[in-house]
C-alpha cells in the first residue's frame, strides 16, 4: 500500500482540486488523503495541507514524439513529495473497444471479422503503449506507482497483459439511482471488485465511485437529479472494502455546483473511515464469520464481514448485501462480547449473545461498524 513515513495508508481521493482553501481544509479533515493533481501548483497546495496527489500522464505511448512528452512531464514533477502515483490514460482499454457509432461493445466476439481484427489490434496498441511508457517512468522515478482506472466491464483478459506495467488497478462504477432494468445496482460493486481483484491478486485495488448527480453529467439520460445519500455512500464504499478494494475514489464533484449538500454526506462517510483508518491496511481475521439466520429470510448475497485488530483493538464491520432484512449470527469473535464494541453510526439493532455467538437484526444495504478498545 501506499507509505506516508513509516505509515501504511489507505487512499481515500478525490478527482477535483478543492475550490476554496475552506473546502481543502473542510476535506483534509475529513480524512481525505489524495488528490488529482496536473501540475506544480496544485501538487504545492496539496503537500501544505498535508496530502497525497496522483497525477495523469500520457503513459501509454505509440511513437518517439509521445515518448518525449512523457518524458518531459515525469521530469518536470517527479522530484515532488506529494505524488505517490502516475495515472495512465484513463479507460485505455474501455475506450479501445469503442464502435465508429460511438458506442463501447464489450462483445468483440459478435462483431464481423474486420472490426475484431481492429478492436483486437487496438488492444494489443495499449498493452504495448502501456510497456514502452512504464519503463521510461520506472527508469525515471522508479519508487513511484503506475495505475490504470478502467470502466467495471473493460476487458480483463487484456488488463491482465498489462498487470506486468503497473502497481495498481482499478475502476469505475456510479449506480445512483438504481436502475435494476439497466443493470445499475449498488451490490454489483461487489462483484465487480472480486472481478478487478482476480484479475490483479497482487495489485492494489482502487474503486472508483460515484460523487454527482446523472442528471448534470448527462442530462439527456432522463435522469432524476439524484446524489448518493449517506447510507448510500456508506454501502458502496464497505461493500468494496469487503470485496477487496485497497483504495476508494470519488469521482463525478467537478461537474456540481456549489454548495453541495451532497458532498457534506460524503464527508461524513469519509470520516468514519478515517477513524478506522489504520484497520483498512490490516489483515483480516479469517476465522470471524456472519450468516443470516436460515429461519428466517434466505440470502441470496447474504452478509459481508470485515474483521481487522490492531494490538487489543478490533474492527468489526457487517455488510448486509442483500435489500431486504436478514437475522444475523456473528461467529468467531471469542474475544469479545457485545458489550466491547461501540457502533459508529447507529445501528438498526443491538448486538446480543445467543448460543451460537452474537446475534443483531440488520435491515437491508445496512452497514454496521463496531469498534473496540
Amino acid at each position: 500500500m501506499i507509505l506516508k513515513g513509516n505509515e501504511a495508508v489507505f487512499p481515500l481521493g478525490m478527482y477535483e482540486q478543492p475550490r476554496s482553501a475552506g473546502e481543502r481544509r473542510e476535506w483534509r479533515d475529513a480524512g481525505i488523503n489524495l488528490l488529482c493533481c496536473h501540475n506544480e501548483d496544485e501538487l504545492d497546495a496539496a503537500q501544505a495541507a498535508e496530502m497525497m496527489a496522483w497525477v495523469p500522464v500520457p503513459v501509454i505511448t505509440k511513437d518517439a514524439h509521445g515518448e518525449d512528452v512523457l518524458v518531459e512531464k515525469i521530469e518536470s514533477l517527479k522530484d515532488h513529495p506529494a505524488v505517490v502515483a502516475w495515472e495512465a490514460q484513463d479507460e485505455a482499454i474501455w475506450n479501445a473497444c469503442r464502435l465508429e457509432d460511438g458506442k463501447v461493445t464489450t462483445r468483440i466476439w459478435e462483431q464481423a471479422p474486420a472490426v475484431r481484427d481492429d478492436l483486437r489490434a487496438r488492444l494489443d496498441a495499449v498493452v504495448e503503449g502501456l510497456g514502452r511508457g512504464s519503463s521510461i517512468i520506472r527508469g525515471l522515478d522508479p519508487g513511484a506507482r503506475i495505475w490504470l482506472n478502467e470502466a467495471c466491464k473493460s476487458d480483463q483478459g487484456t488488463l491482465a497483459r498489462c498487470l506486468p506495467f503497473l502497481d495498481a488497478v482499478g475502476y469505475d462504477y456510479y449506480p445512483i439511482p438504481e436502475g435494476p432494468a439497466e443493470g445499475r445496482l449498488m451490490h454489483l460493486l461487489g462483484g465487480y471488485t472480486d472481478r478487478y481483484r482476480r484479475t490483479a491478486p497482487s495489485k492494489d485495488v482502487w474503486v472508483v465511485e460515484q460523487a454527482f448527480s446523472w442528471s448534470n453529467i448527462r442530462p439527456e439520460s432522463g435522469r432524476p437529479e439524484t446524489y448518493p445519500a449517506v447510507d448510500e455512500y456508506r454501502f458502496m464504499a464497505w461493500i468494496a472494502i469487503a470485496h477487496g478494494a485497497t483504495g476508494l475514489l470519488w469521482w463525478g464533484s467537478a461537474h456540481e455546483e456549489r454548495p453541495a449538500p451532497f458532498l457534506r454526506d460524503l464527508m461524513e462517510v469519509v470520516s468514519e473511515l478515517k477513524s478506522v483508518q489504520p484497520f483498512l491496511t490490516a489483515g483480516d481475521v479469517p476465522r470471524v464469520r456472519a450468516t443470516p439466520d436460515e429461519g428466517q429470510s434466505p440470502p441470496v448475497l447474504g452478509i459481508r464481514t470485515v474483521v481487522r485488530r490492531r494490538g487489543d483493538d478490533t474492527l468489526l464491520a457487517l455488510i448486509n448485501e442483500d435489500p431486504y432484512q436478514h437475522d444475523v449470527v456473528i461467529r468467531g469473535v471469542d474475544w469479545a462480547g457485545p458489550g466491547d464494541f461501540n457502533s459508529l453510526p447507529e445501528p438498526s439493532s443491538d448486538l446480543a449473545e445467543s448460543s451460537d455467538g452474537l446475534f443483531t437484526r440488520m435491515e437491508g444495504h445496512e452497514v454496521r461498524i463496531y469498534l473496540t478498545g
